[in-house]
C-alpha cells in the first residue's frame, strides 16, 4: 500500500547529479581526510588503510537521492568496523538483521552530526519509495510485513510512515534507539531475530496459517523453499496481538542475559539439525530476511552504473616537486656550458676558432633583430594603452566648465570631466619550451622566436623565467615506475611521475652579461641541431663542438614540467609582485603518458599499482579535476589540459600555447577537429584549418587547459627583417613597390608567434 503523504512527489523537479560537486558533501560529512571516488563498481567500499571511500556510479537520479547514499556510505565508513561486518557476512539469517540495525544506528548518527543531511533523507527516502524500491505498494504495511521490515521501513522514511506499534513492539524501537557501537547491533539483532524465530512457530501452530499474507510474503508456508528466497515474520493484526503475549515474557527486560541469550541460540541450533535432518518442523535459518531491505538492495543495484559505456577513473593527487632537484638554475647552466666549451677549446684548435665566430654570429643575430623588438614593444604599449582607454571611466567634477556656462538654460552637464585610466598591472611571464627530440627540425626557429620574447620582456621590464623541460639532464627514472622518480616526493594517492628537469635559461635576475652568454649557448645548440638535416648559410664549417650530453634532446616529461611549475609560479609571482601572469608554452605537441601508476600504500610501506588509462581525475586539496566530454582527446593531453587548468585556477594565470610542427596530418588533427561533425563538415573544418596554416603560417584550435592555443607551420617560422637588398637605382617604381611589399609581408607573416603573444600579454 502506497501511503497518499508521497503522492505530492510526482510534481517534484529531481535535479541532474554532478559527481564533481556532490563527492564534495562526502569531503564535508566525512571530518577526516577522506577522499572519495566514483567508479564502476557494484557495491561501496572502503579502504581504512588508505582512507579512500569507493562509490558506484549513479545514473540520473534526484540529488536528494544521492546526498541520501553519499551520507549513508560515509557513515558506515566512519562508524561500520570492517572486522566486525565480515565476522557475521556468512550468517544470512543474521546478517539481514544486523544490516537493519546497523543502518538505523549509523543514519541517526551520522543525522545528529550533519542536521543538514535531514531534508535529504527525508526527500530521498520518499523519491525512492515512489519508485516502489522496497516493493511494499501491493501490501498492507502494518498487516503484512515482520516486525524486522516494519523497523526498516519506519527508519528509513525518518519516522514518518503510519506503523501501528503495538506497545511490546515499542520496546524493540527504544532498544533501537539505544543502540551506540556495532557490537550492541550485533547483539540486539541476535536478540531479534531469535524471538522473531519464536514468534514464526507460534504463527505456524494456526490452523489457517498458509492463508496468511505473511506466510505468502516470507514463503513460509512451505519448509523446502528455497533458501534464496526472501523471508521473515511478524504477522497481521491476529498475529500481532499473539505476539505482544509471547514477547510479554521476554521483551519486557531491555537487555536479556548472556546465558539465557546462548540458550535460546543453542536451543535454535538443535531445532536447526532436526530440520535438516527430516523432523521437527523448525524454519530453516535463511528463511528469515528482511524482505524491504533485500527490495532496496537489489533495486540499488539497478542505479549503478556498471555497462560497458560506463565511464572508468584513474584518481590520483599531485606528488610533491623537490625543487632543489627539478630545477637546473641558469649558474648551474652557464657553468656547465662554461666547463664543457672550455675542454673543447683546450683539445681542439678550431673549437676555440668557433666560439669566436659564435660570438661574432651572436652579436649580429641580435642587432639584426633589434627591430623585431622594437615592433614588439611599440604594439605592447599600444595594445596596452587601447585597452586601458577601453576599461576607462569618466566622472563629473565640482568645478563648472566656462565653456559651456552658456548652455545652462538647457542643459545640467557644464561641469568639467576627468577620466580615470585603471592602474597599469605588473606583468610577469614563464616560458617552457619543449626540449624533447621530435623538436630537432624546429628548434631552431622555435628558439629564435623565443629569443625574440627574452628581449621585449627585458625592453619592457617584465619580469621572466625561460625554461626548458628535459628527461636527459642526470635523470635516474624515465619511466616512472616502481623506483619512483628522484624529482617528486611521494604518498599515498600520488600519481607516479617520471624524473624531469627543469633548466633555466634566461630570466630577468640575470646580469646582461650573462643573459647575453646564456641566450648565445641556447642558440648554438638549436643551430648544432638544425644543421644535422639541413645546409646552413653562413655557418662556421671548421672544426666545432657540440654540446654537454645532459643537454641533448630527449622525451618529452610536459606534464612533469607542469607539476613542477605548480609550485614554481607562485613563488615567482610573490617575489616580483606579479599581478598579470602568463604561462607560455612551446612544444610540438602532446605530452609522455602519465598517470598509469600510482603509490599506495600496501600496509608494508609504499608500492606502485597500476590505473590503466581510464579517464584521469587529479585531486589537489578539497577540489577535483576532470572532463566532462568522453574520448575528446588522448588521454595525455587530458592530463595537461587538466594540470593547465589547476595552475590557472589555483594561480591565477593565463595559459598560451604554441604547437610548432612542419608536418601535420588528418590523424594529428583528430585531436583537435571539433566534436559532433560529421565527414562532410570535418572536411570542410580541416580544408579551412590548411588554408590557414598556408596563408598565415598557423591556426587558433581549442585544446582543454589553454586559455588560446595556435597551430604554427614551424617551415615559416624563422624571424625575418625588411630585405632590401633587391632594389637598385635602375628599377622602376612598380618593382620597388613589389620587393617592399613582399618583404612586409614576409615580415609581419615572420612574426606570427610574436603577434599573437603580444595580444594575449597585453
Amino acid at each position: 500500500m502506497r501511503p497518499d503523504r508521497f503522492a505530492s512527489m510526482d510534481t517534484q523537479k529531481q535535479s541532474i547529479v554532478n559527481l564533481d560537486t556532490k563527492s564534495q558533501l562526502a569531503k564535508l560529512i566525512a571530518t577526516e581526510n577522506i577522499e572519495v571516488q566514483h567508479n564502476k563498481v557494484k557495491t561501496a567500499s572502503f579502504d581504512t588503510l588508505n582512507r579512500i571511500l569507493t562509490l558506484p556510479l549513479f545514473k540520473q537520479q534526484s540529488g536528494d537521492v544521492y546526498d541520501m547514499l553519499i551520507a549513508h556510505e560515509c557513515a558506515h565508513a566512519l562508524w561500520t568496523p570492517t572486522d566486525g561486518w565480515k565476522s557475521i557476512c556468512e550468517d544470512k539469517e543474521l546478517r539481514a538483521y544486523v544490516n537493519v540495525l546497523e543502518d538505523c544506528r549509523i543514519d541517526r548518527m551520522i543525522q545528529k552530526k550533519y542536521p543538514g543531511v535531514v531534508k535529504n533523507y527525508i526527500n530521498g527516502f520518499d523519491v525512492l519509495e515512489k519508485q516502489n524500491f522496497f516493493g511494499t505498494h501491493d501490501k498492507d504495511i502494518n498487516k503484512d510485513l515482520m516486525l524486522i521490515d516494519k523497523i526498516n521501513m519506519f527508519y528509513k522514511s525518518s519516522k514518518r510512515l503510519p506503523f501501528m506499534f503495538s506497545p511490546n513492539n515499542k520496546k524493540w524501537l527504544g532498544k533501537i534507539d539505544k543502540l551506540k557501537t556495532f557490537d550492541d547491533v550485533v547483539s540486539l539483532a541476535k536478540e531479534l531475530l531469535n524471538w522473531q524465530k519464536k514468534e514464526v512457530e507460534n504463527l505456524k501452530k494456526l490452523p489457517d496459517f498458509d492463508l496468511h499474507k505473511i506466510a505468502e510474503n516470507y514463503g513460509l508456508n512451505n519448509d523446502e523453499t528455497d533458501s534464496d528466497e526472501t523471508q521473515s515474520s511478524e504477522d497481521t493484526q491476529n498475529t500481532d496481538d499473539m505476539s505482544d503475549e509471547t514477547s510479554d515474557n521476554s521483551g519486557d527486560q531491555e537487555v536479556e542475559s548472556n546465558d539465557e541469550e546462548k540458550k535460546d541460540t543453542d536451543k535454535y541450533q538443535g531445532t536447526q539439525a532436526e530440520a535438516q535432518e527430516g523432523g521437527g518442523s523448525g524454519v530453516a535459518p535463511d528463511k528469515l530476511t528482511a524482505i524491504t531491505n533485500d527490495n532496496y538492495e537489489n533495486e540499488l543495484q539497478k542505479l549503478y552504473d556498471t555497462g560497458d559505456n560506463a565511464v572508468e577513473y584513474n584518481y590520483f593527487s599531485l606528488p610533491n616537486p623537490m625543487l632543489d632537484k627539478a630545477v637546473i638554475s641558469n649558474k648551474t647552466f652557464l657553468k656547465d656550458m662554461r666547463t664543457y666549451v672550455a675542454r673543447e677549446c683546450k683539445r681542439y684548435s678550431q673549437s676555440k676558432e668557433y666560439y669566436n665566430w659564435l660570438i661574432d654570429a651572436y652579436k649580429k643575430f641580435k642587432n639584426e633583430n633589434k627591430k623585431t623588438v622594437m615592433y614588439l614593444v611599440k604594439e605592447f604599449e599600444m595594445k596596452k594603452s587601447a585597452t586601458a582607454y577601453k576599461r576607462a571611466t569618466t566622472d563629473k567634477t565640482g568645478v563648472i566648465d566656462p565653456l559651456k556656462l552658456k548652455e545652462y538654460k538647457y542643459s545640467d552637464d557644464i561641469f568639467k570631466k576627468l577620466t580615470i585610466l585603471p592602474d597599469a598591472k605588473n606583468h610577469g611571464m614563464m616560458m617552457l619550451l619543449d626540449w624533447s627530440g621530435s623538436m630537432c627540425d624546429t628548434i631552431q626557429q622555435t628558439t629564435e622566436q623565443l629569443m625574440n620574447l627574452v628581449w621585449f620582456c627585458q625592453k619592457v621590464n617584465i619580469p621572466f623565467e625561460v625554461y626548458a623541460f628535459s628527461s636527459e639532464y642526470k635523470t635516474e627514472d624515465r619511466i616512472g615506475r616502481k623506483s619512483g622518480a628522484k624529482t617528486f616526493q611521494y604518498k599515498s594517492g600520488n600519481g607516479i611521475m617520471a624524473d624531469v628537469r627543469l633548466i633555466c635559461l634566461a630570466n630577468n635576475r640575470c646580469k646582461k652579461k650573462e643573459l647575453d652568454e646564456s641566450l648565445m649557448h641556447l642558440w648554438h645548440m638549436a643551430m648544432c641541431y638544425t644543421d644535422r638535416y639541413t645546409t646552413m648559410e653562413n655557418y662556421h664549417k671548421g672544426e666545432r663542438y657540440y654540446m654537454p650530453g645532459e643537454y641533448y634532446l630527449g622525451s618529452t616529461p610536459l606534464n612533469e614540467a607542469l607539476v613542477v611549475l605548480n609550485k614554481m609560479i607562485p613563488i615567482f609571482k610573490d617575489r616580483n609582485k606579479i599581478e598579470k601572469m602568463s604561462l607560455v608554452t612551446l612544444t610540438d605537441g602532446g605530452a609522455n603518458s602519465s598517470f598509469s601508476d600510482k603509490m599506495m600504500d600496501t600496509g608494508k610501506g609504499l608500492d606502485a599499482i597500476n590505473q590503466g588509462y581510464n579517464k584521469p581525475v587529479i585531486r589537489v586539496g578539497k577540489k577535483q579535476y576532470t572532463i566532462k566530454e568522453k574520448d575528446h582527446y588522448y588521454r595525455s593531453s587530458i592530463t595537461t589540459g587538466l594540470l593547465l587548468d589547476i595552475i590557472k585556477k589555483s594561480h591565477g594565470v593565463s595559459n598560451v600555447g604554441f604547437y610548432v610542427t612542419k608536418r601535420f596530418k588528418s590523424w594529428q588533427m583528430s585531436e583537435f577537429t571539433p566534436k559532433g561533425l560529421d565527414w562532410k563538415q570535418r572536411d570542410e573544418w580541416l580544408s579551412k584549418f590548411k588554408s590557414n596554416m598556408n596563408k598565415q603560417r598557423y591556426a587558433q584550435v581549442d585544446h582543454l587547459g589553454y586559455d588560446k592555443y595556435f597551430m604554427l607551420n614551424g617551415k615559416k617560422l624563422k624571424v625575418e627583417n625588411v630585405d632590401l637588398n633587391g632594389i637598385n637605382d635602375k628599377m622602376k617604381s612598380g618593382g620597388i613597390k613589389r620587393i617592399f611589399a613582399k618583404s612586409m609581408k614576409n615580415r609581419l607573416q615572420s612574426r606570427t608567434l610574436l603577434n599573437k603573444f603580444i595580444e594575449e600579454v597585453a
